[in-house]
């Protein structure tokens, strides 16, 4: 017998129902949102794992850069969506709510860093004190230790920024998405709230706050890409209070570590030594001060995407 005959007397065997090809289920279709959050997302990514790590300067302006894109996005999106009416008039409300929260989150954050700022401007009175008086006078070290008291002062008292325990709930529960409005607004809210979460931690002296977990499972590839940034996140975090230390913008950890040896050489009056810790305290309080000033311009930049987007659903709730 042929082959062909073979397999023709084979499949007769077979019933119909075994031949027939089991029916695939259609992939999702992907929003326009996902597809350009997930982008600026997965772009953090690869920044936090290959970059300068996650507290540094340069993430957390590109974070913040993130964060206001996405609202962005949001905004751009809304035309496009079809609109129902109660689970979308629900979802509207949530984000009204949210974003309030968040512009008060990005007005604590601006407040501490003015803190950060008077902070630098106190080091610079210590470096105008010390520079190019080496061993220094006896009221040259009188006035650079006032100053480092006050700074001392300053370390101790910073209170950590946290955003409202209410937007720190709704990033440990995760976000839900069932319809396309709920997913681009749970969705830009999310990111702001994380970042502006982890801002808050790290412009604190001396954090102890614990992030939020995220506990519910990634519903699209934006969320999935968030829960892979929020892990990172939490893996530094971690890692740096296994070791003893504090979360802390490493600009500002490297600031506060200088201060605190020009501190220790006077007390132990090794003012001969002086020199080299001058210098390395005047280049961290410049990298600092550049760091804060960029971070500053970034909240604010975050505060009027998330005053435009609020803008455009107040109007839809009006024509409705």
């Amino acid at each position: 017998m042929k082959p062909s005959a073979l397999f023709r007397t084979l499949s007769s065997r077979i019933p119909a129902t075994r031949l027939s090809s089991p029916a695939v289920a259609p992939l999702p279709t992907r929003s326009r949102f996902d597809h350009l959050v997930t982008s600026e997302l997965d772009t953090l990514l690869i920044q936090g794992v290959s970059g300068s790590g996650y507290t540094s300067v340069t993430f957390l302006v590109d974070a913040l850069g993130a964060s206001a894109a996405a609202q962005k996005i949001a905004l751009e999106c809304l035309p496009n969506v079809r609109r129902g009416d109660r689970d979308d008039r629900t979802a509207i409300d949530e984000y009204l709510e949210d974003s309030a929260e968040l512009l008060d989150a990005c007005g604590d954050l601006s407040a501490t860093m003015e803190v950060i700022h008077k902070y630098v401007e106190s080091l610079q009175v210590v470096l105008h004190s010390l520079h190019g008086r080496f061993p220094p006078s006896t009221a040259a070290l009188a006035r650079a230790s006032q100053a480092l008291e006050s700074c001392e002062a300053m370390e101790m008292n910073m209170k950590y920024s946290l955003i409202s325990r209410k937007l720190s709930q709704k990033l440990a529960h995760g976000t839900k998405t069932p319809a396309e409005l709920s997913e681009i607004l749970s969705g830009s809210s999310a990111i702001a709230s994380m970042v502006c979460q982890i801002l808050g931690m790290v412009l604190s002296f001396k954090s102890k706050r614990a992030f939020p977990t995220i506990q519910s499972r990634p519903t699209a590839s934006w969320s999935s890409s968030l829960h892979e940034l929020h892990k990172g996140l939490e893996e530094e975090i971690k890692k740096n209070r296994k070791s003893g230390g504090f979360v802390m913008l490493t600009e500002l950890r490297e600031t506060v570590m200088a201060a605190q040896e020009l501190r220790i050489q006077i007390k132990n009056q090794k003012h001969n030594e002086l020199g080299l810790i001058v210098e390395e305290l005047k280049r961290r309080c410049e990298a600092l001060e550049q760091g804060i000033r960029a971070l500053d311009e970034k909240v604010n930049n975050l505060y009027r995407h998330l005053i435009s987007l609020r803008m455009a659903l107040l109007g839809i709730l009006s024509q409705a």
